[in-house]
Protein backbone atom coordinates (compact mmCIF):
# COMPACT_ATOMS: atom_id res chain seq x y z
CA UNK A 1 0.00 0.00 0.00
CA UNK A 2 2.98 2.33 1.07
CA UNK A 3 5.02 2.29 -2.32
CA UNK A 4 1.24 2.18 -4.54
CA UNK A 5 0.56 5.26 -2.20
CA UNK A 6 3.80 6.74 -2.95
CA UNK A 7 3.39 6.41 -6.92
CA UNK A 8 0.03 8.04 -6.94
CA UNK A 9 1.24 10.72 -4.68
CA UNK A 10 4.01 11.45 -7.32
CA UNK A 11 1.85 11.09 -10.32
CA UNK A 12 -0.70 13.86 -8.59
CA UNK A 13 1.71 16.24 -7.49
CA UNK A 14 0.76 19.55 -7.94
CA UNK A 15 2.46 22.96 -7.50
CA UNK A 16 0.76 26.89 -7.01
CA UNK A 17 4.19 28.22 -7.91
CA UNK A 18 5.56 28.60 -11.49
CA UNK A 19 3.91 28.37 -14.72
CA UNK A 20 1.00 25.67 -14.15
CA UNK A 21 -0.67 23.85 -16.84
CA UNK A 22 -4.12 24.44 -16.72
CA UNK A 23 -4.83 20.75 -16.37
CA UNK A 24 -2.97 20.63 -13.62
CA UNK A 25 -4.60 23.70 -12.13
CA UNK A 26 -8.29 22.30 -12.79
CA UNK A 27 -6.90 18.52 -11.02
CA UNK A 28 -5.68 21.23 -7.93
CA UNK A 29 -8.96 23.18 -7.38
CA UNK A 30 -11.26 20.05 -8.50
CA UNK A 31 -9.22 18.05 -5.88
CA UNK A 32 -8.15 20.35 -2.57
CA UNK A 33 -10.30 20.62 0.64
CA UNK A 34 -12.33 23.96 -0.15
CA UNK A 35 -15.66 24.58 2.13
CA UNK A 36 -17.60 26.92 -0.45
CA UNK A 37 -17.49 23.51 -2.79
CA UNK A 38 -18.78 21.44 -0.02
CA UNK A 39 -21.60 23.15 1.93
CA UNK A 40 -24.00 25.47 0.64
CA UNK A 41 -23.89 29.52 0.63
CA UNK A 42 -26.81 31.54 2.62
CA UNK A 43 -29.03 32.39 0.57
CA UNK A 44 -29.02 36.34 0.20
CA UNK A 45 -25.21 35.65 -0.69
CA UNK A 46 -25.72 33.05 -3.28
CA UNK A 47 -27.96 35.86 -5.43
CA UNK A 48 -25.80 38.58 -4.76
CA UNK A 49 -24.43 40.06 -8.47
CA UNK A 50 -20.68 40.38 -9.05
CA UNK A 51 -18.77 40.80 -11.78
CA UNK A 52 -18.63 37.74 -14.29
CA UNK A 53 -15.74 36.19 -15.39
CA UNK A 54 -15.46 36.93 -19.26
CA UNK A 55 -13.97 39.28 -21.69
CA UNK A 56 -17.29 41.66 -21.71
CA UNK A 57 -17.10 45.15 -19.30
CA UNK A 58 -19.75 45.44 -17.27
CA UNK A 59 -21.74 41.48 -17.78
CA UNK A 60 -23.04 40.36 -14.18
CA UNK A 61 -23.49 36.92 -12.77
CA UNK A 62 -24.61 35.67 -9.50
CA UNK A 63 -22.21 34.98 -6.31
CA UNK A 64 -23.38 31.79 -6.73
CA UNK A 65 -22.91 31.26 -10.12
CA UNK A 66 -18.97 31.81 -9.88
CA UNK A 67 -18.82 30.17 -7.06
CA UNK A 68 -20.14 26.73 -9.05
CA UNK A 69 -17.62 27.29 -11.88
CA UNK A 70 -14.67 27.43 -9.46
CA UNK A 71 -16.25 24.01 -8.12
CA UNK A 72 -16.74 22.89 -11.57
CA UNK A 73 -20.25 22.65 -10.72
CA UNK A 74 -20.53 18.44 -10.29
CA UNK A 75 -22.04 17.59 -7.17
CA UNK A 76 -21.84 21.25 -6.37
CA UNK A 77 -22.81 22.02 -3.45
CA UNK A 78 -22.13 18.58 -1.67
CA UNK A 79 -18.33 17.41 -3.33
CA UNK A 80 -17.66 15.51 -0.01
CA UNK A 81 -14.82 13.14 -2.03
CA UNK A 82 -12.71 16.57 -1.40
CA UNK A 83 -12.31 14.69 2.12
CA UNK A 84 -10.25 11.87 -0.17
CA UNK A 85 -8.63 13.93 -2.77
CA UNK A 86 -7.05 16.17 -0.80
CA UNK A 87 -4.63 13.37 0.36
CA UNK A 88 -3.25 13.23 -3.08
CA UNK A 89 -2.49 16.69 -3.24
CA UNK A 90 0.55 19.11 -2.42
CA UNK A 91 1.26 22.39 -2.44
CA UNK A 92 5.33 21.76 -2.96
CA UNK A 93 8.26 19.55 -2.98
CA UNK A 94 8.96 20.43 0.50
CA UNK A 95 5.72 19.25 1.57
CA UNK A 96 5.38 16.29 -0.95
CA UNK A 97 9.27 15.09 0.53
CA UNK A 98 7.94 15.40 4.07
CA UNK A 99 4.87 13.39 3.42
CA UNK A 100 6.09 11.19 1.46
CA UNK A 101 9.13 10.37 4.52
CA UNK A 102 6.49 9.91 6.97
CA UNK A 103 4.81 7.16 5.34
CA UNK A 104 8.06 5.54 4.58
CA UNK A 105 9.01 5.68 8.07
CA UNK A 106 5.47 4.79 9.47
CA UNK A 107 3.61 3.04 6.97
CA UNK A 108 6.06 0.36 5.89
CA UNK A 109 6.45 -1.14 9.58
CA UNK A 110 2.65 -0.69 10.36
CA UNK A 111 1.46 -2.38 7.13
CA UNK A 112 4.11 -5.06 7.24
CA UNK A 113 2.85 -5.92 11.08
CA UNK A 114 -0.72 -5.46 10.69
CA UNK A 115 -1.52 -6.13 6.90
CA UNK A 116 -2.36 -3.71 4.21
CA UNK A 117 -6.51 -3.77 4.83
CA UNK A 118 -5.63 -2.92 8.53
CA UNK A 119 -3.34 -0.35 7.60
CA UNK A 120 -5.83 1.48 5.20
CA UNK A 121 -8.49 1.83 7.94
CA UNK A 122 -6.25 3.45 10.07
CA UNK A 123 -4.60 5.67 7.27
CA UNK A 124 -8.04 6.86 5.74
CA UNK A 125 -9.95 7.04 8.79
CA UNK A 126 -7.50 8.97 10.07
CA UNK A 127 -7.45 11.52 7.19
CA UNK A 128 -11.40 11.55 7.17
CA UNK A 129 -11.23 12.88 10.96
CA UNK A 130 -8.59 15.66 9.88
CA UNK A 131 -10.54 16.73 6.72
CA UNK A 132 -13.55 17.19 9.09
CA UNK A 133 -12.08 19.08 11.44
CA UNK A 134 -10.20 21.63 9.03
CA UNK A 135 -13.39 21.58 7.10
CA UNK A 136 -14.43 23.50 10.59
CA UNK A 137 -11.38 25.83 10.63
CA UNK A 138 -10.71 26.65 7.46
CA UNK A 139 -13.00 29.24 6.36
CA UNK A 140 -12.79 30.55 2.57
CA UNK A 141 -9.13 29.00 1.87
CA UNK A 142 -8.18 26.23 0.74
CA UNK A 143 -6.13 23.18 1.55
CA UNK A 144 -4.18 19.89 0.48
CA UNK A 145 -1.80 17.54 1.96
CA UNK A 146 -2.16 14.12 3.62
CA UNK A 147 -0.62 15.08 6.54
CA UNK A 148 -4.20 14.23 8.90
CA UNK A 149 -3.59 10.38 7.59
CA UNK A 150 0.04 10.94 8.24
CA UNK A 151 -0.47 12.12 11.99
CA UNK A 152 -2.90 9.14 12.56
CA UNK A 153 -0.07 6.70 11.35
CA UNK A 154 2.48 8.42 13.33
CA UNK A 155 -0.02 8.15 16.58
CA UNK A 156 -0.86 4.47 15.58
CA UNK A 157 2.67 3.71 15.12
CA UNK A 158 3.37 4.71 18.82
CA UNK A 159 0.74 3.13 20.18
CA UNK A 160 2.70 0.01 18.77
CA UNK A 161 5.29 0.51 19.95
CA UNK A 162 4.66 1.59 23.34
CA UNK A 163 2.84 -1.89 23.68
CA UNK A 164 5.80 -3.17 23.12
CA UNK A 165 8.10 -1.63 24.96
CA UNK A 166 5.70 -2.80 28.16
CA UNK A 167 5.78 -6.52 26.70
CA UNK A 168 10.02 -6.05 26.51
CA UNK A 169 12.87 -6.13 28.85
CA UNK A 170 16.43 -5.38 28.76
CA UNK A 171 18.18 -4.65 25.14
CA UNK A 172 15.02 -5.02 23.45
CA UNK A 173 13.30 -1.99 25.56
CA UNK A 174 16.51 0.32 24.52
CA UNK A 175 15.92 -1.28 20.81
CA UNK A 176 12.45 -0.13 20.43
CA UNK A 177 13.39 3.46 22.29
CA UNK A 178 16.30 4.37 19.62
CA UNK A 179 13.32 3.15 17.30
CA UNK A 180 10.84 5.41 18.56
CA UNK A 181 13.50 8.01 18.26
CA UNK A 182 15.55 7.44 14.80
CA UNK A 183 12.16 6.81 13.07
CA UNK A 184 10.26 9.64 14.23
CA UNK A 185 12.88 12.53 14.18
CA UNK A 186 13.15 12.62 10.30
CA UNK A 187 9.24 13.38 10.31
CA UNK A 188 9.68 16.05 13.08
CA UNK A 189 12.62 17.80 11.10
CA UNK A 190 10.25 17.66 8.12
CA UNK A 191 7.22 18.57 9.83
CA UNK A 192 9.49 21.74 11.73
CA UNK A 193 10.49 23.09 8.61
CA UNK A 194 7.23 22.77 6.86
CA UNK A 195 5.63 24.99 9.68
CA UNK A 196 8.35 27.84 9.43
CA UNK A 197 7.68 28.14 5.50
CA UNK A 198 4.08 27.58 5.24
CA UNK A 199 0.59 28.00 6.62
CA UNK A 200 -0.21 25.04 8.19
CA UNK A 201 -3.58 23.83 9.36
CA UNK A 202 -2.75 22.35 13.04
CA UNK A 203 -6.62 21.76 13.55
CA UNK A 204 -6.40 18.55 11.07
CA UNK A 205 -3.26 17.65 12.12
CA UNK A 206 -4.67 17.05 15.69
CA UNK A 207 -7.97 15.70 14.49
CA UNK A 208 -5.89 12.80 12.57
CA UNK A 209 -3.67 12.52 15.14
CA UNK A 210 -6.93 11.96 17.60
CA UNK A 211 -8.21 9.18 15.23
CA UNK A 212 -5.26 7.17 15.17
CA UNK A 213 -4.64 7.47 18.86
CA UNK A 214 -8.20 5.91 19.82
CA UNK A 215 -7.42 3.27 17.06
CA UNK A 216 -3.94 2.48 18.98
CA UNK A 217 -5.92 2.43 22.48
CA UNK A 218 -8.70 -0.17 20.58
CA UNK A 219 -5.72 -2.70 19.16
CA UNK A 220 -3.29 -2.54 21.94
CA UNK A 221 -5.05 -1.08 25.30
CA UNK A 222 -3.98 1.76 26.92
CA UNK A 223 -0.23 1.29 27.07
CA UNK A 224 2.26 1.61 30.60
CA UNK A 225 -1.38 1.34 31.91
CA UNK A 226 -0.37 -0.77 35.18
CA UNK A 227 0.89 -4.21 35.43
CA UNK A 228 -1.28 -5.84 37.95
CA UNK A 229 -3.81 -9.05 37.96
CA UNK A 230 -6.66 -6.83 36.70
CA UNK A 231 -4.88 -5.27 33.91
CA UNK A 232 -6.58 -7.86 31.05
CA UNK A 233 -9.95 -6.05 32.42
CA UNK A 234 -8.65 -3.20 32.15
CA UNK A 235 -7.38 -2.83 28.88
CA UNK A 236 -10.79 -4.56 27.61
CA UNK A 237 -12.82 -1.56 29.04
CA UNK A 238 -10.07 0.72 27.35
CA UNK A 239 -9.83 -1.12 23.62
CA UNK A 240 -13.97 -0.69 23.69
CA UNK A 241 -14.32 2.67 25.42
CA UNK A 242 -12.12 3.99 22.36
CA UNK A 243 -14.71 2.52 19.98
CA UNK A 244 -16.97 4.74 21.90
CA UNK A 245 -15.61 7.85 21.19
CA UNK A 246 -13.67 7.62 18.24
CA UNK A 247 -18.00 7.01 17.02
CA UNK A 248 -18.79 10.01 18.83
CA UNK A 249 -15.87 12.36 17.61
CA UNK A 250 -17.20 11.52 13.86
CA UNK A 251 -20.57 11.98 14.62
CA UNK A 252 -19.74 15.18 16.39
CA UNK A 253 -17.78 16.86 14.07
CA UNK A 254 -19.96 15.69 11.22
CA UNK A 255 -22.98 17.42 12.52
CA UNK A 256 -21.34 20.46 13.54
CA UNK A 257 -19.63 20.32 9.46
CA UNK A 258 -23.59 19.54 8.55
CA UNK A 259 -24.61 22.73 10.58
CA UNK A 260 -22.46 25.46 8.90
CA UNK A 261 -22.60 27.47 6.00
CA UNK A 262 -20.10 28.05 3.59
CA UNK A 263 -17.79 30.88 4.32
CA UNK A 264 -17.93 34.33 2.00
CA UNK A 265 -15.13 34.08 -0.40
CA UNK A 266 -14.58 38.38 -0.63
CA UNK A 267 -12.80 37.68 -4.06
CA UNK A 268 -15.61 36.91 -5.66
CA UNK A 269 -18.46 38.78 -3.84
CA UNK A 270 -16.09 42.30 -3.85
CA UNK A 271 -14.19 41.69 -7.09
CA UNK A 272 -15.99 44.91 -8.26
CA UNK A 273 -13.11 47.40 -7.37
CA UNK A 274 -13.86 51.34 -7.71
CA UNK A 275 -10.87 53.08 -9.27
CA UNK A 276 -11.07 56.35 -10.76
CA UNK A 277 -14.54 56.79 -9.97
CA UNK A 278 -15.13 53.88 -12.28
CA UNK A 279 -15.47 50.36 -11.52
CA UNK A 280 -13.16 47.95 -12.55
CA UNK A 281 -14.48 44.56 -13.18
CA UNK A 282 -11.73 41.73 -12.64
CA UNK A 283 -11.88 38.34 -11.24
CA UNK A 284 -9.23 37.77 -9.05
CA UNK A 285 -7.45 33.99 -8.69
Amino acid sequence: MSILHIVILLLTYVTRTGDVRRFILALYRFGRLYVPCMRPTVDHIRVHSVPCKTFIKGDMCSYDDLIKQECFSFAYPHQIWRMITVSFLHSNWLHLVSNLSAQLIQGIPIERKHGTPYTLVIYWLSGMGASLVGLIRLGSEGAVGASGCLHGLMLFFIMDRLSALKAKHGYDRVFIILQLVFLLLPYVVTSAALIIQHRVVHDAHVGGAFVGFLLGIHAFGLPLFCICKNDDIYQKIFRRLAIVLLILYFLMIVVVFLQIDAPIVDRILYSGIISNGTIDYQYFE
